[in-house]
């Protein structure tokens, strides 16, 4: 539960933070990058490390490695801030990124079932390793469709 002393946040917005952590805690994320993400995705621009720690309740340290573990898969971005050293945080508009990433995890994952029912299994085993790379490709596959659509999308509102 965040600790909401000298927070700006309203409670409808704590509940969002906490939901979005809670359903992202069992993709492996930690507690904190999952509410360090939902704060980012309710703001309009840019945050720095101390907001967001501020605004959370937390130290600057744990605001600051949740947001660079999130920068680095791609689910959030950092800015610069002119005349500092000081990052700024901000949810990225390539939200794709890191399905594009579980398109390739589940490719890969495919043809080693696939390949591995062929050359080293047979009867049971060979059959439940093609229907999971069966299953594993077709997941790929629509997860691809929906970030063309999204891509389509983008490109005639432009």
């Amino acid at each position: 539960m965040l600790n909401i002393t000298g927070s700006s946040l309203k409670a409808g917005e704590h509940l969002f933070i906490n939901e979005i952590a809670a359903l992202f805690e069992p993709w492996g994320w930690t507690l904190m990058s999952g509410r360090v993400y939902g704060y980012l995705l309710l703001n309009r621009g840019t945050v720095s490390v101390n907001q967001i720690a501020a605004d959370l309740g937390t130290s600057k340290v744990a605001a600051w490695k949740a947001a660079r573990s999130l920068e680095e898969f791609g689910h959030v971005r950092r800015y610069g801030d002119p005349g500092s050293k000081r990052a700024l945080y901000g949810p990225t508009d390539n939200f794709d990124a890191p399905i594009l990433r579980q398109c390739v995890l589940l490719g890969s994952l495919g043809k080693l079932l696939q390949n591995s029912a062929s050359t080293i299994t047979t009867g049971d085993v060979s059959s439940r390793l093609k229907e999971m790379a069966r299953f594993y490709f077709s997941m790929r596959k629509a997860m691809e469709s929906a970030i063309e659509e999204l891509n389509v999308a983008r490109s005639r509102a432009r």
